[in-house]
């Protein structure tokens, strides 16, 4: 269930958005009458979408707003500013600190249910991309595993299972078998480390369509971000 939070020191306001969006009964509100309580819940409720109120006493809607859109562990809430001014100045000065969209005061209510629906159906589709591209992310990470490691550690359990026969071996066998595990073995110990220092995705065609992740450009410096 998509979680809105509701903003608004006026009580009879925030009691009409609240009887407007429980029409649905899609979404889980939540409300709070003042900027300060607004960051808070913003914390505890992790809401999906906030309506906030612009003029309120104390903290208001703006300073609320952009300390959201600054704070990176709930920069993600659709924020839709509700207010009663109609200067573009103000809209412009709410959009240009993240809001995402705004409703004048006295809203209608099928107007104010419609955009909500809209925003929300956005934040679904983001959510659904963002989680498609981890999925793909972590899929080419397991094929370029899969591809890095699989020679180096063939080639330890080739020669331990030589050495399994090491009374039938020369002292010259014995040492080239141990060569090859200790080389094969650090090579895995830099890809292990190279995986660790991976900045960035940078893809790499593989087999059958597939793709798998170059770790040397997904690790190394971009010139470009030198020129910047």
């Amino acid at each position: 269930m998509q979680r809105i939070l509701i903003v608004d020191d006026d009580p009879n306001v925030a009691l009409l958005m609240r009887l407007t969006l429980s029409r649905d009964g899609a979404f889980d509100l939540q409300t709070a009458s003042n900027g300060e309580e607004a960051l808070q819940l913003a914390h505890q409720f992790h809401p999906d979408l906030m309506l906030l109120d612009l003029m309120m006493p104390g903290m208001d809607g703006m300073e609320v707003c952009r300390r959201i859109k600054a704070d990176d562990s709930v920069k993600g809430i659709s924020v839709i500013m509700v207010t009663a001014r109609r200067e573009p100045g103000d809209i412009i000065r709410g959009m240009d600190l993240g809001a995402d969209d705004y409703v004048t005061k006295p809203f209608n209510p099928e107007e104010l249910l419609a955009r909500v629906r809209v925003h929300m159906r956005i934040r679904a589709l983001e959510q659904k991309s963002v989680a498609h591209r981890e999925l793909e992310a972590v899929l080419k990470m397991s094929i370029t595993m899969q591809h890095e490691i699989n020679n180096p550690l063939t080639g330890i359990l080739g020669n331990t299972e030589i050495l399994q026969q090491w009374k039938t071996l020369q002292p010259g066998e014995i040492d080239k078998c141990l060569s090859v595990i200790s080389e094969s073995a650090r090579r895995i110990r830099d890809i292990v480390h190279q995986m660790g220092n991976v900045t960035k995705v940078v893809s790499a065609p593989y087999l059958a369509g597939r793709e798998m992740i170059d770790i040397y450009k997904s690790t190394r410096p971009d010139p470009s971000d030198k020129e910047k």
